[in-house]
């Protein structure tokens, strides 16, 4: 266990005495400041407030929570082997010194997991804990600058913007009458793995010894050093930002944009610029333009040479230049115009037959479990499913996947009692209600919680975000307060969960501070004001949502020890 010893007199930091409200001001306020003198082009100004910021004892704070408690991998170390998992290790690691001044990297741990797309692995690099606070110390101090950069169509691993607002894009720029109906379908190759770090590291005025470190670091396989020539290792916190640093400027190629940085309308640009948009998430994007032949002698020579730069190309097996009437697969959904002119965006089926395989993959392994468990196990999958596909063309889908799962589980518990008749199961798996007779649940518990049905998820339309607008733009607050309320709502599915955020102003009842609807859904837990040991109940005026660290904090601050807190 790690322990802190007082110094001086002083008493040592309590990590469950944080006052998070105050720390993520401060560092909002240094984030407005260099939001807005990067757009009045003072780069003293801005490099001045940028160490200011890293040096602050608040953004080291946010950092550790940041890596520590939200994050996925959180629990995954690097090749030193430690995590923090407790109070004590965080104030411990806050105190270690985190400081650039002298700062040298370690290597990335390397490790591989199978692609998405069912082909081959992908490799990450994941560094230490410190290695990753300290990442995403530098990332509060370099998103606030590059946002007032970053073009309209960028919408991969920025704040406040997200898939949709990609797919959105798409709806727009394909969706109306007479819009482009050919698109380069474009595939980088090895984004993240090859760009070339003298091109990327020429674009940052700061930090930039502090980075190369970073990118130079090399990785540890199987025991063996292995030096890092290019490339900014997938699984480091900075490493999306400087992939889209790196990408910046390619929407830019086909005049997007005026002599003064005012957006330009695709249908009012000049030449072979004409109706051509490119839409981009991350190192996935696609090109939009007329004709063909624009897009084969114009516009991918144009990117090729662009992305040669960069030390980047295209994988010239993916990329292909296609009818909008043949149709293709963008970020996990399928784009296709039918015969009377309406543009169809739907779940792309390779994605609906892997949720598929991993429920049935789920119910293989657990035939012996409780309906309970499995109702636990597989809401979460559904809901996530949904939530992704439901501002699309999903209602067909969804039927098609409620018939589906339906079959699984009939087959799931048909198989536990060979010896019952067909009517016994249903009645002990299956419980009716006024809108639908099967229902899948624990029909021997009568409070026993139900599988959701994907149909029952509205489709509801996603508006997207404006222009190049940011939530670090001071004078934009209350644009992103609506937005982020709006969507908060709209994710939320449970109606006492809408009526307590709607209660709460949208924000934790612990600590005020506003939940992400980016971040902070999987990491939103219902409090008992009143414990249910000593009488409390379910009712929504004894229900608070809190973060899920300030929930494990107050049950530490009360006795219950919480590993997390």
């Amino acid at each position: 266990m790690v322990t802190t010893e007082p110094t001086d007199g002083q008493e040592p930091m309590e990590w469950s005495s944080i006052d998070w409200t105050t720390t993520e001001a401060v560092v909002r306020r240094l984030q407005h400041r260099i939001f807005r003198a990067a757009q009045a082009d003072d780069g003293a100004q801005v490099r001045n407030l940028q160490k200011l910021l890293i040096r602050s004892r608040s953004a080291k704070l946010l950092a550790i929570r940041q890596v520590t408690q939200r994050n996925a991998g959180r629990n995954t170390p690097g090749i030193d082997g430690v995590v923090c998992q407790t109070p004590q290790d965080r104030v411990a690691l806050l105190e270690s010194g985190l400081d650039l001044k002298g700062y040298k990297p370690q290597p990335v741990r390397r490790v591989y997991i199978p692609k998405a797309s069912g082909g081959g692995t992908r490799g990450l690099g994941i560094p230490t804990v410190k290695d990753r606070v300290l990442q995403a110390v530098v990332k509060l101090a370099l998103e606030p600058e590059w946002e007032t950069r970053f073009e309209a169509n960028s919408y991969g691993f920025r704040p406040g913007r997200c898939t949709m607002d990609a797919i959105e894009a798409v709806f727009i720029a394909l969706g109306q009458k007479g819009s482009s109906r050919w698109i380069l379908d474009a595939d980088i190759s090895g984004c993240f793995d090859q760009i070339a770090h003298g091109p990327l590291l020429a674009k940052l005025p700061t930090f930039t010894r502090t980075i190369e470190r970073w990118l130079k670091a090399g990785s540890i396989e199987r025991g063996n050093w292995q030096e890092s020539r290019a490339g900014a290792p997938q699984g480091g916190i900075a490493s999306p930002v400087l992939a889209n640093i790196a990408l910046d400027g390619m929407e830019r190629l086909f005049g997007c944009e005026d002599g003064h940085g005012n957006p330009v309308k695709a249908a009012q640009k000049k030449g072979m610029n004409k109706s051509v948009v490119l839409i981009r998430y991350a190192d996935d994007f696609l090109v939009t333009a007329r004709s063909k032949e624009i897009l084969e002698q114009y516009v991918q020579p144009t990117i090729e040479a662009f992305l040669a730069t960069r030390g980047l190309t295209l994988n010239q097996e993916k990329t292909r230049v296609v009818a909008i009437d043949e149709g293709f697969n963008f970020l996990g959904f399928t784009i296709r115009k039918v015969r009377n002119g309406k543009l169809l965006i739907t779940p792309e089926k390779a994605k609906v037959r892997a949720h598929l395989r991993a429920i049935k993959a789920y119910l293989d392994a657990h035939r012996q479990v409780p309906a309970g468990a499995v109702v636990r196990a597989l809401t979460p999958m559904i809901r996530g499913w949904t939530l992704y596909y439901r501002h699309a063309c999903s209602a067909t889908t969804f039927a098609y996947l409620d018939h589906r799962v339906w079959q699984m589980l009939w087959a799931w518990a048909r198989r536990r009692h060979p010896q019952k008749s067909r009517r016994w199961v249903k009645a002990r798996y299956f419980r009716p209600t006024r809108t639908r007779v099967w229902n899948f649940a624990d029909a021997a518990i009568p409070e026993a919680a139900m599988l959701p049905w994907y149909s029952d998820t509205k489709i509801v339309r996603h508006i997207k975000v404006k222009g190049r607008a940011s939530p670090l733009d001071p004078d934009a607050q209350p644009y992103w307060d609506e937005r982020r309320r709006t969507r908060l709502a709209a994710c939320c599915l449970s109606r006492r969960r809408q009526a307590l955020l709607r209660a709460q102003g949208y924000a934790c009842a612990a600590c005020g501070v506003p939940f992400d609807p980016d971040e902070d859904l999987n990491m939103m837990d219902v409090h008992h004001a009143q414990p249910r040991h000593t009488g409390g109940g379910n009712e929504t005026g004894n229900l608070r949502l809190l973060h899920r660290w300030c929930h494990h904090r107050h049950h530490q601050q009360v006795g219950y020890r919480a590993a997390e807190a």
